[in-house]
């Protein structure tokens, strides 16, 4: 097992500046940020206070020492679990290739201890769906019907369209939308299944979806509170 995860917030755009400087101050360096767009109804936005659906999208590679300690300081320091914020997950890498890459990325982070590695149970899951554009409506309709409550899309290009015609049977569009779905671990099953059959293969959103361990989750409490 690997000594680091991969940290990945989803917040308001408005937050994007504070965040960065939080990891900064925490030695944290190589952080990545991309736009990305909610999934939530105009009834959720209002409930919980978010007056627009823009997101963003960090990620860094944090030490498993320090994982811990920064979603901590999240919810203590930074509030990420005040309605209307957002959520933060670390999920584990298995590895990471040569040693400069490792310098690259966890840079100015302490090293990770190379004794024992405690085993976690992953209670949570990162639900990945790749449909064709414009289908995330579709995709999160599926998943909500499961128990889902809710969503971040990312839109992107897809290569190989020789390849996807051959498997789909049709001439699939380069643009694609990645949603990306926590979800608890007693609710994974369920949610996929709902994506596969009523937005899978044979429906126009040909989505495509596959599942990552989630070590810790914090934010959005309506999600992290256990039954």
């Amino acid at each position: 097992m690997s000594d680091y995860s991969l940290l990945m917030a989803v917040l308001g755009r408005d937050y994007e500046h504070d965040y960065i400087e939080f990891f900064k101050k925490h030695n944290v360096n190589a952080i990545f940020t991309e736009l990305a767009q909610g999934t939530a109804s105009k009834t959720i936005l209002d409930f919980l206070g978010i007056e627009n659906n823009g997101k963003i999208i960090i990620q860094t590679i944090v030490t498993k020492e320090n994982a811990s300690m920064l979603l901590s300081k999240l919810v203590t320091r930074m509030g990420i679990n005040i309605p209307g914020t957002g959520i933060a997950l670390t999920i584990p890498i298995a590895s990471i290739g040569g040693s400069s890459s490792v310098k690259y990325l966890t840079e100015g982070q302490e090293k990770a201890s190379t004794g024992d590695v405690k085993m976690i149970e992953h209670n949570y899951s990162l639900i990945t769906v790749i449909a064709e554009k414009g289908y995330s409506d579709m995709v999160m309709d599926a998943a909500r019907a499961a128990g889902a409550t809710g969503g971040t899309v990312v839109r992107g290009k897809g290569t190989g369209t020789e390849f996807t015609a051959k498997y789909f049977g049709v001439s699939i569009a380069a643009e694609k939308e990645f949603i990306y779905i926590v979800a608890k671990k007693s609710e994974k099953s369920a949610i996929m299944k709902s994506i596969i059959e009523n937005a899978g293969s044979k429906t126009p959103a040909h989505a495509v979806v596959f599942s990552l361990p989630v070590d810790e989750v914090v934010g959005l409490a309506a999600l992290a509170n256990d039954d």
